[in-house]
């Protein structure tokens, strides 16, 4: 035993290491991105969000024309969210629609969308930008952003606005309920933004905080990695010593095996 603590100890340690880096990657984007929404530029824009766009509520596609097996329409869900915003594919779960659709709940590319119900800790308020026209349904508990005519709108600006700290949580400052919370397109609209006047400088800034957010995403993917080499290391030990194959020798491989991984 002595020696398969020893060998745990070297792969947990670089387990502890890998997702301190992983966090801090996720940390530093978050805050230059918080920082950008708080410190404004000069000749930025505050307003309520309901005075630059309506919500619109979704449609209440029927259960019973549910199907998973592949059909022209997807029905979005609030499982169609990433918590940190974006368009999830869910792959075996998608949803999609046999029955009659009414044509305003067909979305357009481009479309953008809030989650207005969390199914899941971290969906209320997320939002992703429709990736293809003519395939998606606006389902219900999901609101549609519909700019107003006179207002400069950038989607990857607001976006990234919408992830920020400060507008999650006055979303969940608006939300009710106990087991599922929920907000309404009338709540969201009283959230302030702020914004540059030009779609331009809007772009501007999103194109900088697109660079980081990549970034950001291939270190997480790096670091991801790294824990799934490190958590199959850590069973391959356990195996040998239920087999009996544990020396001390096949211990310390592993143990510079994890720092070998950790460090690369």
């Amino acid at each position: 035993m002595a020696i398969l603590d020893e060998a745990f100890e070297g792969i947990d340690a670089a387990i502890a290491n890998t997702e301190k880096n992983l966090a801090n990657a996720r940390e530093l984007f978050e805050s230059y991105l918080n920082a950008v929404f708080t410190r404004k530029g000069d000749g930025w824009v505050e307003k309520k969000l309901d005075e630059i766009c309506s919500i619109k509520h979704g449609f209440a596609f029927k259960g019973e024309f549910f199907t998973n097996e592949e059909t022209d329409y997807v029905v979005l869900t609030p499982g169609s969210f990433y918590e940190s915003g974006g368009y999830r594919d869910q792959g075996s779960k998608t949803k999609y629609y046999t029955g009659e659709i009414p044509e305003d709940y067909v979305l357009r590319e481009g479309d953008f969308l809030f989650a207005m119900t969390e199914q899941a800790v971290g969906l209320l308020g997320s939002s992703l930008i429709v990736p293809e026209s003519g395939k998606f349904l606006h389902n219900q508990r999901l609101g549609l952003v519909q700019v107003f005519e006179d207002v400069s709108w950038c989607n990857d600006f607001f976006f990234h606005q919408f992830n920020t700290k400060r507008f999650r949580d006055a979303v969940q400052d608006t939300a009710s309920g106990v087991k599922v919370r929920h907000t309404s397109p009338k709540k969201l609209g009283a959230i302030p933004v702020c914004f540059p006047p030009t779609i331009l400088q809007q772009q501007q800034v999103a194109d900088k905080l697109n660079i980081l957010h990549t970034e950001t995403q291939r270190l997480e993917a790096i670091y991801q990695q790294k824990l799934a080499a490190l958590n199959e290391l850590k069973q391959s030990i356990l195996q040998k010593a239920f087999s009996g194959e544990l020396t001390a020798e096949v211990g310390d491989t592993a143990a510079a095996q994890a720092q070998e991984v950790a460090a690369a």
